[in-house]
């Protein structure tokens, strides 16, 4: 027997197809369908147009994808030995817009994506505050998030798709005022992560480093606890339990985890596969069901994320809670929301430390149509996980563009006769509701996926 289920409220829309065997998903195809086709676009375009194209990849990690672009642009220079000069004003806005993209991703996700999927597993009329567009806690979430964006705006001129970040610096300057006010915007966020989230003062919560710290948490954590263990969300969504941190911050270490062992990242080692994908000017085949490819590291499937940015850089709450659940839905959820704390405090740490009289730009002093051949890669941390971009350029225009998501990672087909890391995680569960809460896990988006 086979069933489709279509995953909405994503960026984009899926399909999630599956085979049952004894009243138990025995197999599943994830189906991306709608191409987009950012990668053909951006062929034969001259460079700096990348910048307004990638942003518009995704309407949520807008702030990645320029992010990466502007890297890749900047490694240009680098390769042909002729760096670029960068501020660290420059460098600090463009690591907090990221931040606050995240915060504010990580914020929608948990509301307004999975919680209330997770909310209908109970019976329990309190948990109708979680409801889909009508719950109380769906429209607080929607109120703090649009104004957490507002910090971003300040230096990024609007939201989504801001184009600020520059191959040199950024298209910004803000004031000690405009600093103050991203403060206070952060301000309010963490009065929500203490008054409506956790339930703790943040600063006791981020000293938490046991798995019986959980029983300090309150509100909706303690909600989510609760409905997780009574139909044991901490028992499914099992993967590989293998990750991978393509890129590194103040925040984030670059590195990878196979069977506990954590090693650095050799980025030539990561490739994509389109065994299964379909293909561009050319007749379908039996194998190929989705747009979206597969993304491979030494050849091996590997999980990235929140989750996986915890174990590497050693968080020990999330580790505690990691030895008893593995990667289980409980784990996996619960590592984004405890990211989203370490999050603000350290964006809010960060915003302290720039120096307006520094330079916001240092133009480059020769332009990429004086570049015979050039190439370059980039890899940023997104909300969902790993980013990476690779360019190839000839006298200033796109020769190759190649994109990388944290989706195509954690959502891309199996290949080979093995399982992808979200189809392996779904294999057993007994219900659609559960195989969809198992997608949501690793944050769908459709649309980075078929770029």
């Amino acid at each position: 027997m086979k069933t489709v289920d279509i995953i909405e409220r994503i960026e984009g829309e899926a399909k999630l197809v599956c085979s049952w065997e004894n009243s138990r998903i025995s197999d599943a195809r994830i189906e991306f369908l709608n191409f987009r086709g950012f990668e053909y676009i951006l062929k034969d375009k001259p460079a700096l147009d990348t910048l307004i194209y990638t942003p518009r990849i995704c309407g949520i990690c807008g702030q990645a994808h320029l992010k990466a672009t502007v890297e890749a642009l900047e490694n240009i220079y680098t390769n042909i030995n002729e760096p670029l000069e960068v501020t660290n004003k420059a460098k600090l806005l463009r690591e907090i817009g990221l931040n606050i993209e995240i915060i504010d991703s990580h914020i929608k996700w948990f509301y307004m994506f999975i919680m209330p999927d997770i909310a209908k597993l109970s019976s329990d009329i309190k948990y109708e505050k979680y409801k889909a567009i009508k719950g109380s806690q769906w429209l607080n979430a929607s109120k703090i998030t649009s104004e957490i964006i507002k910090s971003l705006a300040i230096i990024g001129g609007q939201w989504p798709h801001t184009s600020y970040m520059v191959p040199g610096g950024v298209m910004s300057d803000p004031t000690l005022l405009d600093l103050t006010s991203m403060q206070n915007y952060l301000d309010q966020a963490v009065i929500f992560f203490e008054n409506s989230l956790a339930g703790v003062d943040i600063i006791d919560y981020l000293s938490f480093d046991n798995v019986d710290s959980l029983e300090k948490l309150n509100y909706a954590l303690k909600d989510f606890e609760n409905i997780s263990f009574e139909n044991e969300l901490e028992k499914i969504g099992k993967s590989y339990d293998s990750h991978i941190v393509l890129a590194s911050s103040s925040l984030f270490e670059s590195a990878k985890i196979k069977t506990k062992n954590k090693h650095k990242i050799d980025i030539n080692k990561v490739k994509e596969e389109n065994i299964n994908s379909f293909k561009v000017n050319s007749t379908k085949k039996d194998n190929e069901y989705t747009w979206s490819k597969t993304a491979l590291y030494n050849n091996e499937f590997y999980e990235t994320g929140p989750l996986s940015r915890a174990l590497v850089s050693n968080r020990k709450f999330i580790k505690s809670i990691h030895k008893e659940y593995k990667d289980s839905v409980f784990t996996r959820v619960f590592a984004r929301m405890d990211e989203f704390a370490h999050l603000l405090i350290k964006t809010k740490d960060l915003i302290s430390k720039i120096d307006i009289s520094q330079e916001s730009y240092i133009k480059p002093k020769y332009s990429y149509s004086e570049i015979e051949h050039a190439s370059s890669i980039s890899t940023v941390e997104a909300a969902r996980g790993s980013l990476y971009h690779k360019i190839i350029m000839e006298k200033g225009i796109i020769k190759s563009y190649d994109v990388i998501t944290p989706t195509v990672w954690n959502l891309g087909p199996g290949i080979n006769a093995k399982l992808g890391v979200a189809q392996k995680a779904i294999i057993g569960v007994d219900s659609l509701e559960k195989a969809q809460i198992i997608l949501r896990s690793f944050d769908v988006c459709s649309v980075c996926t078929t770029h």
